[in-house]
């Protein structure tokens, strides 16, 4: 059952059960208990007091809805880790040149989308996976950088981009749902009062199934044996992934794995893609903006 993450589109697969924000002002803040509401004495006056302290307390109708959720304390600090999951194979060349061109701005655009929006991070972390098709590209269908912390390694961040080559491939379907494995078992931050772990993917291709045999060793123990251990990896609150603090979104189009995801998975909103395409109905503020709504 896939969860939308607020203010971003979302294919819709059914109900959701709850939102992580609904959960991050569970863990932070305890509604305060209810008071008799009472007329104010004549001649008062009915503008709101601006001392904190003296303000009256919520009514029972504030503390019980969910729309909008209290205002978190003063002084948390913020911090997001985004892991890109990209398909490198030929087709991917337009979004791949849209990444590079526009990697050494990534962090101000993310920081202007986020000011529009009102919110604010204090730390900002970006890593890859670029990802084939580990059947016929071998050793060469999985790349992974480490986490560049930015801006100060904006450098590092676009020397890796700019160093991925769209080739490969192999058949049509992709090794997207090794990458994601890789991904959610990433070196998360600690830092921070609250944290996002976010995970995009890009691709124009639907997933093979989950194939240990066909991995490289050195892989062998970090990617799940098939698709019901993957989602295990994901829903598992003693996890690497935070209940209230991941995020998927999937640029990909409808079919084998992702498909199978957006139905079940929480957290998740897929922009479906047109197989093949290369993604050319994607640009860069679409990415961003997507980025945006899920922190």
């Amino acid at each position: 059952m896939s969860h939308a993450i607020p203010g971003t589109p979302v294919q819709s697969h059914g109900e959701g059960t709850g939102t992580p924000e609904a959960h991050e002002a569970a863990e932070t803040t305890r509604a305060p208990e209810a008071t008799p509401v009472t007329e104010p004495a004549a001649g008062s006056s009915a503008e709101p007091v601006s001392d904190a302290a003296a303000a009256p307390e919520a009514t029972v109708a504030d503390q019980t809805s969910l729309a909008t959720p209290p205002t978190p304390p003063r002084g948390l600090t913020y911090a997001v880790d985004i892991v890109f999951c990209v398909d490198v194979t030929g087709s991917m060349t337009p979004i791949l040149d849209q990444v590079k061109a526009n990697a050494l701005r990534f962090y101000s655009d993310v920081q202007s989308n986020l000011t529009s929006k009102g919110k604010t991070i204090d730390n900002l972390r970006v890593r890859v996976v670029a990802f084939r098709d580990v059947v016929a590209d071998g050793e060469a269908a999985l790349q992974e950088s480490p986490f560049f912390e930015l801006p100060a390694d904006e450098k590092g961040f676009s020397g890796f981009v700019n160093g991925l080559v769209a080739e490969g491939g192999g058949d049509e379907p992709e090794s997207g749902l090794e990458a994601v494995a890789l991904a959610m078992t990433s070196p998360w931050t600690t830092r921070g009062d609250r944290r996002r772990q976010v995970i995009v993917v890009w691709t124009d291709q639907p997933a093979h199934p989950l194939n240990a045999s066909a991995l490289p060793p050195a892989l062998g123990d970090r990617v799940p044996a098939d698709f019901s251990a993957l989602t295990d990896v994901w829903e598992d609150p003693q996890g690497p992934l935070g209940s209230s603090s991941k995020r998927l979104i999937l640029f990909a189009p409808d079919g084998p794995g992702w498909t199978d995801i957006s139905a079940v998975w929480e957290n998740v909103v897929h922009h479906p893609s047109q197989a093949g395409g290369g993604l050319s109905e994607v640009d860069y503020g679409t990415i961003i903006d997507s980025i945006g709504n899920s922190v």
